[in-house]
């Protein structure tokens, strides 16, 4: 959860106004996330800002999310350290909501500043590194891992002669090492799949240690110098590229690095914890060390080849380069087997009636049957994998999440995790064991929704299969 220093909602809050414990005068909504809302405050007697983090009500009564919450307000009150935020008051309020009061911070995230300017210096960069290497050495020598260490959880506070000061936020999932394993069980998949370590990504997050959040701040420094993460594509991509294959080297995207930037970053990108460096302080020397040597030298263009068009004030270049790639007469573009689409056909039928029975029963009001019939559709749309099946569904998307939506109940309705059957979790998708962790502490599907990096029809199908496979209950 960050706490920015702008509102993101104009429309009023029934906390506004009010007057927590006759303490915390709240004047504003600041950010609101699933698993808290976060407002800007006045303590009363003091007159001195502060921000205020409060779980809501329905999330209060939910084990899991309270335990995590008030865990937060514990793992970081240990933490005095000019490099993490600092908690200033934990309470409740009349109403029995939790809340954290923490200092007021005035800047914006590292998120924020990346959305502006995607690509940072090497001087920044290395700036910001140093200075979230500084905070997690005081969170790792208090035994604590953060393992969710991503932009939106680093703050650039505003100083007026140095320009920034960076502050760590949100300790939610975080863990104190040598505790029982507690909140976080073997085969959850928590954090954020662009920053994880592999570890993380196999469900190994009660095992994860302080190099996994070496991993995720060499991954952060990577995106600041090349304006994008390492691995691209979907969740489900993402998880499996960080588990399985070596990121592009950075080199690739920023040539003019000095040249042991590059092996730094690999080293602490590791996959093997045991390969990566001892301690969060030992990457952040390295690669202070590497970015104060000089840039290569530039390199000569590569030499041109037949099969390449160059750049050139020839009018007739594109032309002749078409004409070149050009089918001679009497040949034509290959074609499809006529074998391999006969299968499809009756399949597609079979999809497309299935969406127009799903429609009647619809306008029949019978939604238990539209729903059965339009996750035939989908199946069946999964199986034939083309882009006619995709374009058919595409067509018919507020039918589907309508009636996704009717499969898993009002979505402001609880859910809750099950015990799953014998073998049944092992079997998960990464994105499914990515959400079944995210739904642990949050109270409805809209929350997981909210939370959730995928598209929301993705999230729903997803919800819907971990319904049907007695892993959650709507009950």
């Amino acid at each position: 959860m960050s706490i920015v220093s702008d509102p993101l909602s104009t429309q009023p809050h029934p906390l506004v106004g009010t007057v927590l414990r006759g303490t915390y005068e709240v004047k504003r909504l600041l950010d609101r996330g699933g698993m808290g809302i976060v407002f800007e405050a006045e303590q009363v007697r003091l007159r001195r800002k502060v921000a205020i983090k409060i779980l809501p009500g329905h999330l209060a009564q939910e084990s899991q999310a309270l335990l995590r919450f008030e865990r937060e307000a514990e793992l970081v009150s240990l933490l005095q350290n000019p490099h993490v935020v600092q908690i200033v008051d934990f309470d409740t309020t009349e109403d029995g909501e939790p809340y954290i009061v923490m200092e007021y911070l005035s800047g914006e995230s590292l998120e924020l500043r990346l959305a502006r300017e995607p690509v940072l210096s090497l001087e920044l960069a290395v700036r910001i590194a140093t200075q979230v290497a500084a905070g997690l050495a005081a969170v790792h020598g208090a035994l604590i891992v953060h393992r969710d260490l991503k932009p939106a959880n680093i703050f650039l506070t505003e100083l007026p002669a140095d320009g920034f000061h960076v502050k760590l936020l949100d300790f939610g999932i975080g863990k104190r090492l040598g505790t029982p394993q507690g909140l976080t069980g073997e085969n959850d998949v928590m954090g954020t799949p662009d920053y994880m370590p592999p570890e993380q990504a196999q469900g190994k997050t009660a095992h994860v240690d302080q190099r996994g959040d070496q991993y995720s701040l060499a991954v952060i420094v990577y995106e600041m110098l090349a304006g994008r993460n390492p691995f691209q594509g979907d969740m489900m991509a993402i998880l499996e590229q960080v588990i399985a294959s070596e990121a592009p080297p950075i080199e690739s995207f920023v040539p003019t690095l000095p040249t042991g930037v590059g092996p730094v970053l690999r080293r602490a990108m590791a996959k093997e914890p045991s390969d990566r460096y001892e301690a969060i302080t030992d990457f952040a020397s390295a690669l202070a060390s590497a970015a104060s040597q000089p840039p290569p030298p530039p390199s000569a263009p590569p030499p041109s080849s037949n099969t390449t068009l160059r750049l050139t004030s020839d009018p007739n270049a594109l032309a002749d380069a078409a004409r070149r790639d050009r089918p001679t007469a009497g040949s034509r573009a290959p074609e499809r087997s006529p074998i391999s689409t006969m299968p499809e056909a009756p399949s597609m039928i079979r999809l497309t009636k299935a969406l127009e029975r799903a429609k009647k029963a619809r306008s029949a009001r019978d939604l238990d049957l539209a729903a059965k019939l339009v996750e035939r559709a989908l199946s069946i749309g999964d199986a034939l994998g083309n882009s006619e099946a995709a374009t058919a569904l595409d067509r018919e998307e507020a039918l589907i999440e309508g009636s996704l939506e009717v499969r898993l109940g009002r979505l402001e309705h609880a859910l809750r995790v099950l015990t799953p059957p014998p073998g049944e979790r092992a079997s998960l998708l990464p994105e499914e064991a990515f959400l079944l962790s995210r739904l642990d502490g949050v109270a409805s599907a809209d929350e997981i929704i909210d939370l959730s990096p995928l598209p929301r029809l993705r999230t729903l199908r997803l919800l819907v299969r971990l319904l049907r496979r007695g892993l959650i209950s709507n009950e």
